[in-house]
């Protein structure tokens, strides 16, 4: 039987989607338009971090009701004017003043030709538009300096503000003089406009200064050069551009620095015998309140003082978002800290300092044996910088001088070679956030081997991406898994036990809570660091050396250190020949009751530390993988766990990203809000090369 087709639809349906109003269809272009570019990774996605809005709690702060907003404020607004990609939707279209008459005599408006992103549209032309900000930068990124500033940056609207992206100007800096070294202008010797200087950026703040003030050597053409003063354009529309700055210029909230959880102890109460029992062999921090502030270093360093012994010494700085390190004067990288405003500065961290300036390792090394003869290596009952057995020169690096800007500072990580560590604020606060080990901290995705990691590129986007998280995980139900916060001062010491997760802030004194701005030097962070080994992590490091060779470092790039393939047995030979010494001459040996010679200073905890190692890991942070346990075929090669050998790779044989992984796991939380990954997915050690 022959079946009837059905009429069609009636013509009301598609005269009802003719009839679309000019703004209905204007939105649904900004909706595809949005879309495309989250796609293409340049509209309102993941990369913009949101405002946090959680609010802890501020017991005993009076101003902490009104000052709790302080987190959602900046310091400073976007010097180029730019907005969120979101921002798109309230722009406004040209009033009706602007209509004119075309050529052919027909009314003809501005509004007619009108497109939401106009400046952006207009700026870049037909081709490079289709190309998202991230792109561009990209592609601006292989532009030579004097192209980029006469050329680009005068092109267009547009092409004005991405030319003067910071992070182009730094790497052009970096490539052309980060190694042989560049001067950094005194934001202080020369008139400032105070437009430039109230918004952080131009009179200070500006790496295209400090390019423009090395590419012209001459003193009679840097006497003319004129500081950078930006100039905001509006209708820029950008989460690139946008980031970067709200990372760095976000107010912090008095509430993020209230909390104090780490263990304090007067110094005037702390022992040898408690400090082993109570904090080393238990891995538990503790901040020993006043244990410095007789050192030199303490009472003498200051701006004037450093210069005066280290002013023209060279300095190696770093970042994460650095593509190369720099070298820098002290007095030059004291002029940088005074003017960076950068989501994530370069931080000096320097190994080398002592050999440099002896003098500053003069100011605090016989000062820290006297004050905590826990950290002596020569009187320690209970061990103390084991590695010290080695010689100065091989063993892996040890200690450094560590100097940045206020807000500068060190991402999550954990401290290298199982190794724990002691630091001491010189000048500045320092704001610490731990989390123990095994419980990685909320944003970060260590591999399971812990070779990588993904996690945020600055403290500022940690903060504002992953604080309402933090504040969660202070309500686990175990308390071991609870974070520890704490605030070091000057005068403070710190034990930074090995295995923990922690992360670093440098707070000028002006962010005291309620407090009042501090001297001179609150804007720059002077500390002083050393990692070591003693009996409590000895088996923990003998097990580390043998298992994790690709994570070994602080030797690789220094010939006369041991190599990591090598670092394992000699450093156990090297403990095995120490001879044991009597009290009233170090330099005669120790002999048994039949006139033998006796064993060792260390062979007995070097015999226990060996056994314990056998039986498993003492810390939570590292876990076996099949091809890493001491004794496989894999273990002495450093095979951390060859990803083709893990029980989680697709069985197709397709491997995932640390961030493809990353993403999964953040999907699921557990009950505190917690990213649900497993205590055991390894972790990360951090290199200080």
């Amino acid at each position: 039987m022959h079946q009837q087709r059905l009429p069609p639809p009636p013509p009301t349906q598609s005269k009802k989607r003719a009839r679309l109003s000019t703004k209905q269809r204007r939105i649904r272009q900004l909706e595809k338009d949005a879309a495309r570019r989250t796609f293409n990774g340049n509209g309102m996605n993941d990369s913009l971090p949101p405002l946090p809005v959680t609010q802890d709690s501020n017991e005993g702060n009076d101003h902490a009701e009104e000052n709790d907003d302080a987190g959602f404020d900046t310091l400073f607004g976007h010097p180029y004017g730019a907005l969120p990609y979101g921002n798109i939707h309230f722009a406004s279209r040209p009033s009706s003043s602007d209509v004119s008459v075309a050529a052919d005599g027909q009314p003809s408006s501005l509004s007619s030709l009108w497109h939401p992103d106009k400046v952006r549209h207009d700026g870049l032309g037909p081709n490079l538009r289709q190309l998202n900000d991230e792109q561009l930068i990209t592609i601006l990124s292989f532009v030579d300096g004097p192209t980029l500033a006469s050329g680009i940056c005068c092109a267009s609207k547009f092409l004005y503000v991405a030319g003067h992206h910071e992070e182009l100007w730094r790497d052009l800096v970096l490539r052309r003089w980060g190694e042989v070294g560049f001067t950094v202008r005194d934001p202080h010797d020369t008139e400032e406009d105070d437009s430039g200087s109230a918004q952080g950026m131009g009179a200070t703040g500006c790496w295209k200064d400090i390019y423009a003030w090395n590419h012209h050597p001459s003193d009679s053409t840097k006497a003319i050069i004129q500081r950078h003063s930006p100039i905001s354009i509006q209708g820029i529309y950008s989460d690139t551009f946008f980031r970067s700055w709200l990372c760095r210029s976000f107010a912090l909230q008095p509430s993020w620095l209230s909390t104090h959880t780490v263990s304090s102890i007067p110094h005037s109460e702390m022992t040898t015998e408690r400090f082993y029992k109570e904090y080393e062999e238990t891995n538990t921090p503790v901040l020993i309140k006043g244990a410095s502030k007789t050192w030199p270093a303490v009472q003498q360093w200051t701006r004037d003082y450093l210069l005066s012994v280290a002013s023209e010494k060279r300095f190696r700085a770093t970042s994460g978002a650095a593509p190369l390190p720099a070298q820098f004067t002290l007095a030059d990288y004291l002029n940088y800290c005074d003017s960076s405003t950068e989501e994530a500065p370069l931080y000096l961290f320097d190994r080398t300092f002592a050999t440099k300036c002896p003098q500053l390792l003069h100011d605090f090394d016989k000062s820290l044996k006297s004050t905590c003869g826990w950290w002596d290596g020569e009187t320690a009952e209970f061990g103390h910088d084991l590695f010290g057995v080695l010689g100065e020169g091989r063993r892996p690096d040890y200690q450094w001088l560590i100097v940045g800007p206020k807000r500068s500072g060190s991402c999550f990580h954990i401290d290298p070679n199982c190794t724990h560590a002691w630091n001491a604020p010189i000048i500045g606060r320092k704001r610490w956030i731990f989390y123990p080990p095994g419980v990685t901290p909320p944003g970060v995705f260590p591999s399971p081997n812990g070779d990588d990691v993904c996690m945020p590129i600055s403290i500022g986007e940690w903060f504002l991406t992953f604080w309402d998280q933090h504040v969660e995980r202070r309500k686990d139900p175990d308390v071991r898994r609870r974070p520890l916060e704490c605030t070091a001062c000057p005068g403070d010491v710190l034990f930074v036990p090995h295995g923990w997760w922690h992360m670093v802030m440098n707070i000028g004194d002006d962010d005291i809570v309620g407090g009042v701005a501090g001297g001179d030097e609150r804007g720059v962070s002077v500390a002083l660091t050393r990692n070591y080994v003693s009996g409590s992590n000895l088996s923990d490091v003998l097990r580390f050396l043998d298992s994790r060779v690709n994570q070994i470092s602080g030797c690789r790039d220094r010939g006369e250190a041991i190599q990591p393939d090598d670092l394992g047995r000699e450093f156990r030979k090297a403990l095995s020949e120490v001879k044991r010494c009597t009290s009233e001459s170090l330099g005669e040996e120790k002999k048994d009751d039949n006139g033998e010679e006796d064993k060792g200073r260390w062979t007995d905890l070097l015999e226990r530390a060996e056994r314990k190692a056998k039986e498993g890991w003492g810390c939570d942070a590292w876990v076996d993988l099949p091809s890493t346990c001491p004794g496989s075929g894999n273990a002495d090669k450093g095979n951390c766990g060859d990803p083709s050998e893990e029980k989680d790779e697709p069985k197709d044989g397709t491997k995932s990203s640390i961030l493809a992984r990353a993403k999964q796991s953040s999907s699921s939380t557990n009950g505190c809000g917690a990213s649900a990954i497993p205590a055991s997915s390894g972790s990360f050690s951090f290199s200080f090369l």
